[in-house]
């Protein structure tokens, strides 16, 4: 199964929920998980800026974890994409990144 998380809070404990949400995801052996992301967008893409307080968390799961950020919200809060964790995809908008995977058959679920 194909699963997304969709975080848009700026509040620092519900980035936390999400990664942990991610990681508890994927160790429930009663759920086959193939692929997951997590989309951040809103105030939430500070969540995967190199210098944020869950980065070293982030950097630890890439490579199970697809982690993406919306340029859009980028944008308008004038943080550049090289600004971001290694390994986090630039989504032109998050919520089109959130519905082109539900489109794909992903699962979504909203964090927090």
């Amino acid at each position: 199964m194909n699963v997304v998380f969709h975080c848009s809070s700026g509040d620092g404990a519900d980035h936390g929920h999400a990664l942990a949400n991610a990681r508890n995801l994927l160790a429930d052996d009663t759920v086959t998980v193939d692929e997951l992301a997590v989309v951040f967008n809103g105030e939430a893409v500070r969540a995967v800026a190199e210098n944020a307080p869950h980065a070293d968390e982030i950097r630890g799961i890439t490579d199970d974890v697809r982690f993406v950020a919306c340029s859009n919200s980028l944008a308008s809060r004038d943080l550049p994409p090289e600004t971001l964790v290694d390994g986090v995809e630039l989504g032109s908008s998050g919520v089109g990144t959130v519905v082109k995977l539900q489109a794909a058959g992903y699962h979504y679920v909203k964090v927090p």
